[in-house]
């Protein structure tokens, strides 16, 4: 959430909906949103020149489709799927997680660690506690009990925002969504399950890395890490679309995307950009409001969708025949530039064409 909402007021009443046990996803997201920026400690961006800060990226992203690719979509796929595969994991399970507490993923995960599975996790500390409540802290007293292997995630990312599993260095799910039961039941937000080598090999490389406190290089073309290349590869998938955007994203604050999505509309592409309705309550103003209202002054077509909340972070390009960014980064500046996060782009046909199809059916809404 942008610097200009972050009133003492509206800081208490989501600390107090959390510490009450409320767990809604109002004030779970916006939660999110508030941490994933600069804690408190600087302001928001300032407006620049457009054409000072249109960054035209690379294009169309060089990441080969892959044949092993499955698509998640919440709150219709729920746990399923993540739960098939933490049940038949043999030998290891590494998760970078920045919120988790749902008791059948936390089941999954103790009973692996009881049956002679290696489990870790990483997961957000720091800057939750700076607000003073830890969200994770009951349920990772509960893993270290049954075995599991924890750690907070290091101080040199603003916010540990990543959220994916590796088990048995074969597969890896990239996820937009946290281990919080609402988010199977309430959200939009997607997953992608995959098996290509290269790129689980990446993200077990980077999960040693972060787990020993170290730096690590990456490379895989598919992967989308910040903050290492999230902002040059979320803006190449924007500025090599060709006929089409579908957008959606939580958070409307960086300039430099939003110019881009701007600008896309003004050289002929048809962009159209779902927002989470960002507000910490009642009577509370939409923090994405007034960019929502920018963008539509401007060639794009944006709106909020209430039906669920809007949590995915998406770019699909030119839909069924081009290319998708999924991944947990939100158009912030924090996101993108200082915090751990990971997405991905995919070129495989059936997954964006269900992509494109759930993206109309919520435009519909």
């Amino acid at each position: 959430m942008r610097s200009r909402f972050r009133t003492s007021l509206q800081i208490a009443t989501l600390l107090t909906a959390l510490t009450g046990g409320l767990l809604i996803p109002a004030a779970a997201e916006n939660l999110e949103s508030l941490t994933s920026q600069d804690n408190l400690g600087g302001a928001y961006d300032s407006l620049r020149s457009p054409l000072a800060n249109l960054s035209l990226g690379a294009g169309r992203q060089s990441a080969p489709p892959s044949q092993g690719y499955t698509l998640l979509t919440e709150p219709d796929s729920g746990r399923a799927q993540i739960l098939s595969l933490l049940n038949a994991a043999q030998r290891s399970i590494d998760l970078t997680i920045y919120e988790i507490s749902d008791s059948q993923i936390i089941s999954a995960l103790t009973s692996a660690a009881k049956r002679g599975v290696t489990v870790r996790v990483l997961y957000n500390y720091y800057s939750f506690q700076s607000y003073g409540h830890d969200p994770n802290a009951a349920f990772i007293s509960q893993l270290n009990s049954a075995g599991v292997q924890t750690k907070p995630a290091g101080q040199q990312f603003s916010i540990t925002h990543q959220k994916t599993f590796v088990i048995d260095g074969s597969a890896a799910v990239i996820m937009t969504f946290n281990l919080v039961a609402n988010y199977f039941t309430g959200t939009r937000d997607f997953g992608v399950i995959t098996n290509d080598a290269g790129q689980v090999a990446e993200i077990s490389k980077v999960f040693e890395a972060d787990w020993a406190y170290q730096s690590v290089s990456v490379s895989q073309p598919a992967l989308v890490w910040s903050p290492d290349n999230s902002r040059a590869k979320i803006l190449g998938v924007i500025n090599g679309a060709a006929k089409t955007l579908d957008v959606y994203n939580e958070e409307t604050e960086d300039q430099q995307c939003m110019q881009a999505l701007i600008a896309a509309a003004k050289r002929g592409v048809t962009v159209r950009f779902i927002t989470a309705v960002l507000s910490s309550g009642a009577g509370s103003t939409d923090g994405n409001a007034a960019e929502r209202n920018v963008l539509n002054a401007n060639g794009v077509q944006a709106k909020a969708v209430s039906a669920l909340y809007i949590h995915a972070k998406m770019v699909l390009a030119d839909g069924a025949d081009g290319q998708a960014f999924l991944g947990s980064e939100n158009f912030s500046s924090y996101s993108l530039d200082k915090n751990r996060e990971l997405g991905i782009i995919i070129q495989d046909p059936s997954a964006l064409s269900s992509i494109q199809g759930t993206f109309e059916s919520d435009w519909g809404k």
